[in-house]
């Protein structure tokens, strides 16, 4: 069976104009987000420019072997509320998205991205693209 892919320019085109402002992903950004070196003014922006440099191995000091899947983008992505903003602006289910802020406040980084990763795989967000018209 072939995974489902896509560009990674096309899924930024694709992002790049969803709301930028979400509640939840707003609020638990303001917890547990980054605090230090962002450069962002939100977390549209941030994984649209993150998207925009993945093909060509990333961008200061965030190094990775080029690559143009937003499969691969998404698997590594290394930001929870960025992935969270992401399943929001895309109509992720509301109640989903509470559990989930809930339950990623008390992890580590890296549990927190392996319990949304789980509960809301790429192919979620796929669908959720298809569904509001890409």
């Amino acid at each position: 069976m072939t995974e489902r892919d896509m560009d990674v320019l096309d899924f930024a085109r694709a992002i790049s104009m969803r709301k930028a402002s979400t509640p939840i992903a707003d609020a638990f950004d303001m917890e547990c987000g980054q605090k230090e070196r962002r450069w962002w003014s939100c977390q549209r922006e941030h994984l649209t420019v993150w998207c925009l440099h993945y093909p060509a191995g990333g961008v200061r000091g965030f190094a990775h072997r080029p690559s143009s899947s937003a499969r691969q983008m998404y698997e590594h992505f290394g930001r929870p509320e960025t992935l969270l903003w992401l399943a929001e602006s895309l109509g992720e289910e509301q109640a989903l998205l509470m559990q989930l802020a809930a339950q990623m406040a008390s992890c580590s980084r890296a549990d927190a991205l392996k319990l949304l990763r789980a509960q809301i795989p790429f192919d979620r967000i796929l669908d959720l693209l298809e569904k509001t018209g890409m």
